[in-house]
């Protein structure tokens, strides 16, 4: 006979310090003291691994994941991005466990497109009163235009999401639904791609089931929406302002779908159709990830600017499907639980297979009073789900408040229920360095149809926190997430989306489809990028001067009026005499580069390039991104610095232009040459054109510029100082100067070679082919380019010695700065304009 395995907690040296919590629970530990048969693998290979190791590997996936810029909530006006953590240890469900949650969710996803169904048509549920009539006529997400837009069962629910907890005597019970568009699935991808970083090989010894079939089904559940063999799909998002606006732009690249805006849609023709740089391509499908109301503002809420004025015009005549469906979301809301298990009765003749957290409305007189006598052991939650509203728990409320919500309740008893608290189950979780318990919801996501059936999610969305209450208020608190694993009994198969070998796909070019709002980011993040990078060689040569003992006020002061120029400092400084009575130079640029308040700074210049750059996170590689993001993050944090030296600063100038100059080099060898790589270099080539003409208008215009410090100052601010010597040597003239860095097409960094590209850039742009004539952005670049390529530097160099200046050279620079942000502005009024206000034609004044 085999000797039984030792499996006590007691074996496992990670787990010494574990304490399962009394009373709930515990999912790696039994009520014997033994680890679960289920988790051995997963706990021996932990042991072999040992803390220490798990620890390191865990911090830098983390930092990866910080570099990588996976957060929730950014970008929202007066909040603080908030990192996405992960857990190193996943949550381990068996496969027969996952099978049964499966077959109760599909029943629950069958019952609620019924549900909706039936309240869009002929109402059976309410007429036979199985579901009380507030519930529907009472919603405030019930919307009138809805009624005409339902008139035969149709399917709703294209993905569905269900929030679990699991009770001390081992039984899931769902706590609540989501049926709009369920936030998370994004993140259970980053979860499962980190997780597997920090734990390859135990990843691959445990039969962990693969979630990419999932995401296969979805695919193919969206496709049979199109009314063509390849439908156009759009992910719909309500962009920066969105919490969730990362998993977003995640599942879009992922799922190969354009990420598409409010102000990138439009209704033309009767058809929903996509702004691009090439015209208005037709939409077949909409991933829909806004609220209901806010998806038309002509015939639902007047106040959407994420919206598509007319969408619901064309959702009648059957040209556009949305999916989940408007008006999806009235099922959220924890009212209807509490008539759950009678509607599923009614409707499919059957209990829940998966039971619900026992919920009461207070809206009638029993509900009410078992939900006072028992208030301390119930959880308090608006019984219509329109935000994620946090839920009471008056067991937490001092005696005074408790009083003032009794009150409350009281007064408006319908829009309340209450719902029993569950005694969360607890997962094993790394804190400082060892395994604690703590509590646990999971969610868990499904796809399909109701024709066709449902499919699970062999995986899902695990949040954990030491504090239970903070999970119940939505899958955002707590304080860090789980991969979450499904055992199977077999070895797995690999699945993956990329087509099947063998299989020949058609080759691609893209092109014109580019959306005018992401052109738009692309021309405005290269315009940012290169205004920080040149503030920063102006900066950088002005702190040396200012810190050059040999240096005089003649070398100083060009440097110092260019900065007032550019508007980093105050204007006064560029006076001469005046800044005796300011706070000295070197004090006042200490302050000011890094000053995220002051509009023109170096901080805000790269703040803007960043925030443009997250909006067009599905366009840029990932190593773009997480550089831009590093520039982003030494930005900020020098500007959280008490006091920075001259020293310092230059450091930090250095290492910021060295990362920028990074940046640029990714974007040179990344980037497709696409129109959102032309758009990006166009954009960078413009600024740099501006920034240069200013800057040598400054310095070369005024007599005293062919004295070599000055001479050399010009050189080194705009990065040609050694292409300069290895033609020239020593020997510093004015002419030699201007040819290299206004004529010269091959330094790249001169004038003449912005004009080139830009020539070439603006006659790439989409237009009309049939058209003989030149556009007008087309003769702005050429008159530029010309004008540049037909003058005599040596006429340029000569002073007037009425004006005693180089009038000729001044005339010219001052005509490039004049005709550059005109050809700026007649490029975006071409392209890159997509949208004004929507039309908001429901608002009625009032009597």
């Amino acid at each position: 006979m085999n000797k039984p395995v030792e499996t006590s907690i007691n074996k496992f040296s990670i787990l010494k310090n574990y304490r399962p919590q009394s009373g709930i629970y515990d999912e790696v530990i039994n009520a014997k003291g033994e680890v679960r048969p289920l988790w051995q693998g997963l706990i021996t290979g932990l042991e072999q691994l040992g803390l220490t190791e798990l620890n390191d590997r865990w911090l830098k996936i983390l930092d990866q994941m910080d570099r990588d810029g996976i957060t929730y909530n950014p970008h929202i006006q007066d909040q603080v991005l908030r990192p996405w953590t992960l857990d190193p240890i996943p949550l381990l469900l068996p496969e027969r466990e996952w099978k049964f949650l499966e077959v109760g969710l599909q029943q629950r996803a069958a019952l609620f497109n019924a549900i909706l169904s039936d309240l869009y048509g002929p109402k059976r549920l309410l007429s036979d009163k199985i579901l009380h009539p507030d519930f529907f006529f009472a919603h405030p997400g019930v919307y009138p235009a809805y009624e005409s837009i339902y008139q035969k069962e149709m399917n709703f629910l294209s993905l569905y999401g269900a929030d679990l907890a699991r009770t001390p005597a081992g039984n899931w019970y769902v706590t609540g639904d989501r049926t709009r568009a369920p936030f998370g699935l994004g993140y259970v991808l980053e979860n499962r791609i980190s997780t597997s970083r920090i734990l390859p090989l135990i990843f691959r010894h445990n039969n962990v089931q693969r979630l990419a079939g999932f995401f296969s089904k979805l695919k193919e559940v969206f496709k049979g929406y199109g009314n063509n063999e390849n439908p156009h799909i759009a992910l719909w998002t309500k962009g920066k302002s969105s919490r969730a606006y990362f998993e977003d732009a995640y599942l879009a690249r992922y799922l190969g779908y354009t990420l598409a805006e409010g102000g990138d849609l439009a209704v033309r023709d009767h058809q929903v159709k996509l702004k691009t740089l090439g015209g208005l391509i037709p939409v077949d499908v909409l991933f829909r990830r806004l609220d209901d109301d806010d998806c038309d503002p002509v015939e639902l809420s007047p106040s959407s600017f994420s919206g598509i004025s007319g969408l619901l015009e064309v959702y009648r005549s059957g040209k556009i499907a949305v999916q989940n469906k408007l008006g999806s979301r009235i099922v959220e809301s924890p009212m209807i639980l509490h008539f759950l298990p009678a509607i599923c009765r009614y409707l499919f003749n059957q209990e829940l297979i998966l039971p619900t957290v026992e919920t009461y409305w207070c809206g009638e007189t029993r509900g009410l009073s078992h939900v006072l006598a028992n208030l301390d052991h119930m959880l308090i939650r608006p019984a219509f789900r329109m935000s994620d509203e946090s839920p009471v728990h008056p067991a937490l409320m001092t005696a005074e408040k408790k009083v003032d919500f009794i009150a409350q309740l009281k007064k408006a008893p319908q829009n309340y229920v209450g719902q029993n608290i569950i005694a969360r189950s607890s997962s094993p979780v790394c804190v400082a360095g060892e395994i604690q318990s703590w509590h646990l919801a999971l969610r868990m996501f499904l796809t399909g149809s109701h024709e066709k059936g449902y499919q699970a999610l062999p995986g899902g969305l695990a949040r954990i926190s030491p504090v239970p209450h903070e999970l119940d208020y939505t899958m955002t608190a707590g304080e860090r997430s789980q991969d979450v694993w499904v055992i199977a009994e077999e070895p797995v198969q690999e699945i993956t989306l990329l087509a099947p070998e063998g299989q020949l796909i058609a080759l691609k070019r893209s092109g014109a489809e580019l959306p005018s709002r992401v052109a738009d980011n692309l021309f405005w993040m290269g315009r940012y990028i290169e205004r920080a990078e040149s503030n920063i060689r102006l900066l950088r040569v002005t702190l040396q001067k200012l810190t050059n003992e040999s240096a005089g006020g003649k070398e100083r002061q060009p440097l110092i009026r260019a900065l007032a120029e550019i508007g980093i400092i105050e204007p006064d400084y560029a006076v001469q005499g005046i800044d005796s009575t300011l706070p000295p130079i070197e004090e006042n640029l200490m302050t000011v580069i890094f000053d995220e308040n002051n509009p023109r700074s170096l901080t805000s210049s790269i703040s803007r390039a960043f925030k443009l750059a997250a909006q067009v996170r599905d366009r840029i590689a990932v190593d773009m991104w997480r550089t831009i993001k590093d520039i982003d993050d030494l930005s900020i944090l020098a500007g959280k610095r008490q006091r920075l030296d001259a020293v310092e600063v230059l450091g930090i100038l250095d290492d910021l232009l060295s990362r920028l100059l990074s940046f640029s080099g990714l974007v040179a060898e990344s980037m497709t040459r696409t129109l959102g790589w032309r758009f990006l270099d166009l954009g960078t080539r413009l600024e740099r054109s501006l920034q240069s003409a200013q800057f040598m208008r400054l310095l070369a215009v005024k007599p005293g510029a062919e004295d070599k410090s000055t001479l050399e100052t010009m050189l080194s601010v705009l990065d040609s100082i050694m292409t300069y010597r290895s033609r020239y040597l020593a020997s510093i003239q004015i002419a030699p100067v201007l040819d290299l860095l206004l004529v010269d097409e091959t330094n790249p960094r001169s004038i003449g070679f912005q004009l080139a590209q830009i020539m070439d850039h603006v006659d790439h742009l989409p237009r009309s082919e049939t058209s003989g004539l030149r556009s007008i952005e087309q003769r702005q670049a050429l008159s530029l380019l010309n004008m540049v390529r037909m003058v005599d530097v040596y006429e340029l160099s000569q002073v007037d010695p009425r004006q005693q200046i180089r009038d000729n050279l001044d005339k010219n620079l001052r005509r490039i700065g004049e005709l550059l942000p005109k050809l700026s502005d007649a490029v975006s009024n071409r392209y890159l304009i997509y949208a004004g206000l929507p039309r908001q034609f429901a608002q009625q004044s009032e009597a």
